[in-house]
């Protein structure tokens, strides 16, 4: 029987062979992303998820299987279903903004939003000390709070406000490119 890739590459790491990220193949990051995530990939490999994912943008490897993606849309484009969704929907955000997850939210958005991207590389390459991490996300789990409980409560004034004034900067940077393959698929691991 042949052997899976991951259980090879698991079982040389385990008699001492250190992995060469640099070395991968695109066909080796498909075959190990049809079955593990980024974070175990990393793991394997002596790296960051960041990384991983970052070939795998380069290398346009998706994190979602297109046909769970088609029967999530079907699923959704019955009437009956849709509504189901839509309470789903409205009940998740009951949750999110429900006061027990005051503390928690900011620190789960500031993971995604900023701690597991490049600033952990730079992190782990020494270029921030861990003093300077813990700096950095104090002040993006505040920053993330305080927007959260603006828009709690309903506080539209203040947000076009700051929007305004912001939206002065940066006028030179590169145009967004919506980044929602990890939202993605965490929701159709769930289905």
């Amino acid at each position: 029987m042949k052997q899976d890739l991951y259980e090879n590459l698991t079982k040389r790491k385990n008699e001492g062979e250190i992995l060469n990220w640099n070395l991968i193949t695109k066909k080796e990051l498909e075959e190990l992303f049809r079955n593990h995530s980024d974070n175990t990939i990393a793991e394997l490999y002596g790296v960051t998820a960041y990384q991983v994912k970052k070939q795998r943008n380069k290398w346009n490897i998706k994190q979602y299987n297109y046909a769970i993606q088609e029967s999530l849309q079907e699923f959704l484009s019955e009437d009956k279903n849709k509504t189901l969704f839509e309470n789903l929907n409205k009940s998740s955000k009951e949750r999110l903004l429900n006061d027990n997850n005051k503390d928690i939210l900011p620190i789960a958005l500031t993971h995604y939003l900023f701690r597991n991207g490049p600033v952990e590389d730079m992190h782990a390459d020494g270029k921030l000390s861990q003093n300077d991490m813990k700096i950095l996300n104090k002040f993006m789990i505040n920053r993330i709070a305080g927007l959260l409980e603006t828009i709690d409560k309903g506080e539209w004034l203040k947000l076009e406000l700051l929007f305004n004034f912001y939206s002065l900067l940066g006028k030179d940077w590169d145009k967004p490119v919506p980044d929602t393959d990890e939202i993605d698929a965490l929701f159709l691991d769930k289905f």
